[in-house]
């Protein structure tokens, strides 16, 4: 059996990255709700201890240090998101590309060729069907 490998991980823009969008507004709503929770309760708590033991303008260095961290450490998430989102989104956006390929060869008459999927890929029941309705197609032909 030809192994099938991937050589280019975007093949349905427009659905790769309206999934990747899910994925990120996903991942920053839940850095919105999980940021409030814990970092405005927290700061606001260890602002006022901090503000006892350290002069204003250090705690203030120590407060945009941390923030500058947050969203250094945002950014990396979010760019591991988007890769992660690509490469999970290419095993069902692949499959799809490939299916449309394939039933457009059908549909010109090529009944001789059947669709194979990878491995790790998703929607091979749906090319299970459309192998069994080519050999029905083919069969009648």
């Amino acid at each position: 059996m030809e192994k099938y490998r991937r050589r280019q991980y975007i093949v349905k823009k427009a659905f790769q990255l309206k999934y990747v969008g899910f994925i990120l507004a996903v991942m920053f709503f839940g850095a919105v709700i999980a940021g409030y929770t814990i970092y405005y309760n927290l700061w606001a708590l260890l602002g006022d201890k901090l503000a006892n033991v350290y002069p204003q303008g250090r705690l203030v260095h120590i407060f945009r240090t941390v923030n500058l961290r947050l969203v250094i450490n945002l950014i990396f998430v979010a760019m591991l998101c988007i890769g992660i989102g690509i490469v999970a989104s290419h095993k069902i956006a692949g499959p799809i590309y490939r299916m449309i390929n394939f039933v457009n060869s059908v549909a010109e008459g090529n009944y001789k060729n059947r669709l194979k999927l990878r491995k790790k890929d998703e929607l091979k029941d749906l090319a299970e069907a459309i192998n069994k309705l080519v050999d029905k197609l083919e069969k009648k032909a």
